[in-house]
């Protein structure tokens, strides 16, 4: 089975140099490797040519963000699954393996898996094992600061985290979303490229939820990720408003009506961040963002074959 992975960059030369490196080094496994550049000026395009000939390279002109990068790349893979890798993380040789052997055995309605998140700098502790969906309407990483030794076995999750996750392509084409007038090369996403980066792997999880798909923990598919080697460089207040902003979007496309009125409090707190961070500017992309998530509910509604009240029941987290 050819294993398609995609790896998105943004001036990480070095993190992405041995992201690469521990991709070759993957073992009794096809790869199809393709780094989508999202207009890098650090020489990150230059050393993929110079240094890793076998994999795609898709130069970009400018930064288009995480989830239309991963648009991109899934677009151009021909993989019956295609893996997300974060280019500031790396695999365990084994990791494609487990990812190959997991897909093949998995029954047709499986179109998710995740694979063990682990910190680069404390191997032993676990960064994540897929994302849980909040009491208060958001999401957090399943597993989050336990040590490897206590993780969960091989197990149903709600969705994985886009670091590390791998996709059943047919699965994905079941559930891709319009554009709402974006002008791009993707005919309609897989990601939703409003989110530039944050909420767009719940929010893809969710929708395949919805539309009856599962998801797997692989715990012998390891990933060492360094943990906001890229976003931290975008500054705190910008952070802020777009996970606030991309955490509305999500629920406005896949939560019930009971879920929005419930979880309200922390949306009316994170309204007010983005106008306190954002200003008047925040304010008009937020209201953008309403509508348009308005809009895309309605083709969520199209492809749901599971109620929106019964996914919430079952995946839900207790209160922490």
């Amino acid at each position: 089975m050819l294993l398609s992975v995609v790896v998105v960059n943004w001036n990480s030369r070095e993190d992405l140099r041995a992201c690469l490196a521990s991709l070759r080094a993957q073992t009794d496994v096809t790869l199809e490797i393709i780094v989508v550049d999202n207009g890098s000026v650090d020489g990150s395009p230059e050393m993929v040519e110079a240094e890793f000939p076998e994999a795609v390279l898709l130069k970009q002109s400018e930064n288009l963000g995480f989830a239309e990068g991963c648009n991109r790349g899934i677009d151009a893979s021909r993989g019956s699954w295609v893996a997300l890798l974060n280019n500031d993380a790396t695999a365990e040789p084994g990791w494609a393996r487990a990812l190959v052997d997991e897909a093949e055995k998995a029954p047709p309605n499986c179109g998710m898996l995740q694979s063990l998140l682990l910190y680069q700098d404390r191997p032993g502790v676990i960064n994540s094992t897929g994302i849980e969906l909040t009491y208060s309407g958001g999401g957090r990483d399943r597993d989050g600061g336990k040590l490897r030794q206590n993780s969960e076995p091989a197990a149903d999750v709600f969705c994985p985290t886009g670091g590390a996750a791998s996709y059943r392509r047919s699965m994905l084409d079941s559930i891709k979303l319009p554009r709402q007038g974006l002008r791009s090369v993707v005919a309609a996403s897989y990601f939703d490229p409003a989110h530039f980066m944050y909420y767009e792997d719940l929010d893809l999880g969710w929708r395949a939820r919805l539309a009856g798909w599962t998801a797997q923990y692989v715990p012998q598919s390891v990933v060492l990720h360094r943990w906001h080697g890229s976003s931290d460089r975008h500054g705190a207040s910008w952070l802020t408003v777009v996970s606030c902003t991309n955490r509305l979007r999500t629920l406005l496309k896949n939560a019930s009506l009971q879920f929005l009125v419930r979880t309200s409090p922390r949306t009316i707190l994170e309204v007010g961040k983005v106008v306190w961070f954002g200003r008047i500017a925040a304010m008009v992309r937020l209201a953008r963002a309403v509508r348009d998530s308005m809009a895309l509910r309605a083709r969520v509604d199209s492809m749901a074959r599971i109620p929106r009240r019964a996914i919430e029941r079952r995946w839900t987290a207790a209160p922490s």
